[in-house]
């Protein structure tokens, strides 16, 4: 004579499995959705007053523009005004692109440019420091490491990092 099983008994373990599958995908999408952009402990400003006295930035971003360094074309628009320094540290998005416009408040030329950063930065950015300046026609990008400048090492960028160790970025 045939013994039956219970249908239900070689179910268990196939509920078992499709169960474990699905908290695994659930637990695997859930933790591609957090994961979000890498934050990195770094610094991002400009301050056009002391650097670009004879200019006025009238927009900035820096990265994709969602998170931190940016400007408002909007409150440009509405006062007439937008940020002429900025100085964000800590952990935040990498930017992978920096772009500015700005204006000669003597001719009243405006000028903009956007740099793609993500060839020019080292792999490491843990601490360092992204600084702009305009000149003219020119923008000028340095990367500031926060150490004191060696003896032998060549004085650039802004007068404020003069005795750190400063590498003009862009233009090369």
């Amino acid at each position: 004579m045939r013994t039956q099983i219970p249908r239900l008994e070689l179910l268990c373990p196939l509920r078992r499995w499709w169960a474990f599958a699905l908290l695994l995908f659930i637990a695997l999408a859930l933790s591609a959705c957090a994961a979000g952009p890498k934050l990195v402990d770094h610094a991002f400003g400009f301050n056009a007053p002391i650097d670009s006295a004879n200019f006025e930035v009238l927009a900035y971003r820096y990265g994709d523009g969602e998170g931190v360094g940016r400007s408002s074309d909007t409150a440009i628009r509405q006062f007439g005004l937008s940020k002429q320094g900025e100085n964000i540290n800590g952990p935040m998005p990498l930017g992978d692109a920096l772009y500015v416009k700005w204006r000669d408040k003597t001719t009243g030329h405006k000028y903009e440019d956007t740099v793609d950063l993500r060839p020019l930065l080292p792999r490491d950015m843990t601490h360092q420091r992204i600084h702009f300046v305009v000149d003219g026609p020119q923008l000028y990008v340095y990367l500031i490491d926060p150490v004191p400048r060696p003896k032998d090492w060549p004085v650039v960028g802004p007068k404020k990092y003069q005795n750190e160790k400063v590498r003009q970025l862009y233009p090369l």
